[in-house]
């Protein structure tokens, strides 16, 4: 073993362990690995600088601008608001299905923007219908992170293994060919869900509900009586607006003056202005009676009936937002956001004393309450991930088609092989882009930048346990310890390994690593290097047993008032099947 192999071995590890210490951002640990390359001459600049030419994180920029532009275009929400006519009252009706469907769409769509488009609708399903979004937000994750398996752009993990066998000398994975066995196991996953797991998700409260005794604050509008209303000349009593289970009418005002009548014994005419008591969300439902609006005064700023104009919403803080490292109090969110922080929550506690000065996390629930407007400002900046659903810009809905058809024609054309998967990837982005689905600058901000480098640094270290023969050295490893067990015990440890690294590591670091120590183990025991490559893949996506190894799982943490426990309970016997299923499947489409 030579110095050089034992200085890459301690940065790995020391990589690793800063990775699982979340002291310091991601991306920039791994870039810090990059350069200690470089200045220990492992590496030279020009080895080192291949990376940022390899394709896969080239494909994965663009499925971010692809995944981006069917959100922006509103495909996504579209769906999950369709949801709510089709899901029925208990939470395995909603489940059955949106789980399905969830799965289908992450099997295309990065698993990330998936996951955040349907929390809030999630958590409005649960609302309506007396259920709590814990009982579906870990479900919603994990279907995700399912549907990641079936296909090649599923998931960075699947682009980035495909990726670096292919520079080994191996062939590179075809659009479907893992969906062999990760259809099976995203049917065995949402079946457990759906069934054992169903019974083990915790039935808790979410910090709004603990907070919030009544999600019926009351605004004041007026809806207006139009021309040509199927209400002309029926009396109040006989039309929807008195059976609005939500809304009250206070007053009826003709001409100036308010009607001196019982309310509901006044026949409507045209231009009666009805005054009403309604929560926000009921809004939207009045105004899409037929012969009624909403008057264009009550558009522009919904009046809070008492002395308190604002109202209350989740956020969570998300994974670019400049505020992780910070005090709620060091970031003063009046004078910044204009809204005040109510409380916070992290891993399953509300910290409604004592709050102002806790440095703020990736993954943190804080319930603030402000300006309509004010809340509004946060959907649209990087900070925070909004799960109120108050109104915020409108979706480019003509361009749905657009969007869908580019990226379904990158996905058959890569199917196929017409062209690389990259190729595809930059000509659909471009496409995109061009049509108007986002912008430039959308396309800019929707790429996560920290994932990129995260991969920029996990690939020099792989290029660097190659060229020392520290993959090799590894490998050998292995087989000395496994290699009489036979292949299929080395593969079924291939996936323990890969599962186990990424529940508590970035699953792109584990892919670019554990591929071309795999493919030596292949060479060593002489067999064929595919299976062992598939079991990476499946390995590294298969990440259920905690929070912080899989960014969606991240991002439900918080939401759903989630423990850590909570994600052992739930997603440990999930990966226990999948490692028993994977081990089973993969020798049998994939023979050694």
């Amino acid at each position: 073993m030579t110095w050089q192999m034992l200085f890459v071995f301690a940065l790995v590890a020391a990589t690793f362990a800063m990775l699982v210490w979340e002291k310091f951002p991601v991306d920039l640990v791994a870039m810090g690995a990059f350069g200690a390359l470089m200045v220990a001459g492992i590496l030279t600049p020009a080895e080192a600088f291949r990376v940022f030419g390899n394709d896969a994180v080239i494909t994965v920029a663009c499925m971010f601008i692809l995944s981006a532009a069917l959100e922006r275009t509103g495909v996504i929400e579209t769906i999950g608001h369709r949801l709510n006519k089709l899901v029925g009252k208990s939470d395995w009706s909603v489940l059955l299905v949106v789980l399905p469907i969830v799965a289908l769409i992450s099997a295309f769509i990065n698993n990330t923007p998936v996951v955040v488009v349907f929390m809030p609708i999630l958590i409005s399903l649960a609302a309506s219908r007396g259920l709590k979004p814990s009982k579906l937000l870990i479900p919603l994750s994990f279907a995700s992170i399912l549907g990641g398996t079936c296909t090649l752009i599923g998931t960075s993990t699947n682009i980035l293994v495909s990726s670096t066998a292919r520079e080994m000398g191996q062939p590179p994975l075809s659009m479907f060919e893992l969906g062999k066995v990760g259809l099976i196991l995203t049917v065995a996953g949402i079946a457990y869900l759906l069934t054992i797991g169903r019974k083990l998700l915790p039935n808790r409260d979410t910090l709004a509900s603990i907070l919030q005794t009544t999600d019926t604050k009351q605004y004041l509008t007026e809806a207006v009586v139009v021309a040509g209303s199927p209400l002309l000349g029926k009396p109040l009593a006989d039309t929807p607006l008195a059976n609005q289970p939500k809304a009250r009418v206070l007053e009826i005002v003709r001409a100036g003056d308010t009607v001196r009548a019982p309310l509901n014994k006044i026949v409507l005419e045209q231009g009666d202005r009805l005054r009403l008591a309604t929560p926000l969300s009921s809004v939207i439902e009045i105004n899409s009676l037929e012969g009624v609006e909403i008057s264009p005064k009550a558009k522009l700023g919904l009046e809070l009936i008492g002395s308190q104009k604002a109202i209350v919403a989740e956020c969570v803080v998300g994974p670019h937002s400049s505020l992780i490292g910070r005090s709620v109090r060091g970031v003063n969110f009046r004078r910044r956001y204009g809204v005040l922080v109510l409380a916070v929550h992290r891993k399953g506690v509300n910290l409604r004393e004592d709050f102002a000065d806790v440095r703020l996390r990736y993954g943190d629930t804080l319930l603030v309450e402000g300006p309509e407007a004010a809340v509004n400002e946060l959907r649209t900046g990087r900070d925070f991930l909004l799960l109120l659903d108050v109104p915020h810009e409108p979706k480019r809905r003509r361009k749905q088609w657009l969007a869908v058809g580019i990226t379904s024609l990158v996905v058959a054309l890569a199917a196929l092989n017409v062209m690389p998967i990259a190729a595809l990837a930059i000509l659909g982005a471009v496409a995109v882009i061009f049509a108007r689905c986002l912008d430039t600058e959308e396309a800019y901000d929707s790429v996560e930048w920290n994932i990129l480098f995260l991969i920029f640094g996990m690939l020099a270290l792989g290029l660097a346990l190659e060229k020392t023969s520290g993959a090799e050295f590894l490998a050998h490893g292995m087989i000395k310890g496994l290699g009489p067990f036979g292949p299929v015990t080395v593969l079924t440890a291939i996936v323990v390994i890969a599962s186990v690294m990424t529940s508590f590591l970035s699953n792109n670091a584990v892919a670019v690593l554990l591929t071309p120590i795999v493919i030596q183990a292949a060479a060593a025991l002489q067999v064929n290097p595919r299976p062992f490559i598939i079991a990476v893949a499946l390995g590294a996506s298969a990440c259920f047993a905690t929070p912080i190894g899989y960014q969606t799982n991240t991002l439900v943490y918080g939401a759903g008032g989630y423990l850590f426990r909570d994600f052992i309970k739930v997603g440990m016997p999930l990966n226990v099947i999948l490692w028993i299923l994977a081990s089973v499947l993969i020798p049998v489409f994939w023979p050694f």
